[in-house]
């Protein structure tokens, strides 16, 4: 089952992509409970990845439940900025929870992006529909 994203992949440069990748792992590692159905996502997204050691690099991150770090992300306006949160928001609730660690790595990547408090709570709002819907 291969990702299917909202992000404009494909316009990424490999160095966007490999931040793109890295803030993945972070979202899935942010609660210190990494479930089997985020790692699978994860693992099957990763694919989009050119360089395999940027792949054993992140895969390792979460063999060792690493946290990595992450810079600013450079490039782009808000719309595909925002595609990227709304991403790295369905991997977050992947296993059906958004915990408040996972909002706080959330928040941070948020930020690393260029939004305000104001505006990632809105994609926290979006999330939380989305996995109402999930149950029901």
């Amino acid at each position: 089952m291969a990702a299917n994203f909202k992000a404009p992949i494909k316009a990424m440069d490999e160095k966007q992509k490999e931040w793109f990748a890295t803030a993945m792992v972070s979202m899935v590692l942010a609660d210190g409970d990494v479930a089997p159905s985020e790692v699978e996502l994860l693992t099957n997204s990763l694919s989009f990845i050119e360089s395999n050691e940027a792949t054993e690099r992140l895969k390792k991150y979460l063999h060792h439940m690493t946290m990595p770090n992450l810079t600013a992300f450079s490039g782009w306006g808000n719309k595909p900025k925002a595609l990227l949160m709304i991403d790295l928001l369905e991997v977050a609730i992947a296993d059906r929870d958004l915990s408040p660690k996972e909002q706080e790595q959330f928040e941070r990547i948020g930020k690393l992006l260029g939004f305000d408090h104001f505006q990632v709570q809105r994609f926290l709002n979006m999330g939380t529909q989305a996995m109402q819907h999930m149950d029901g």
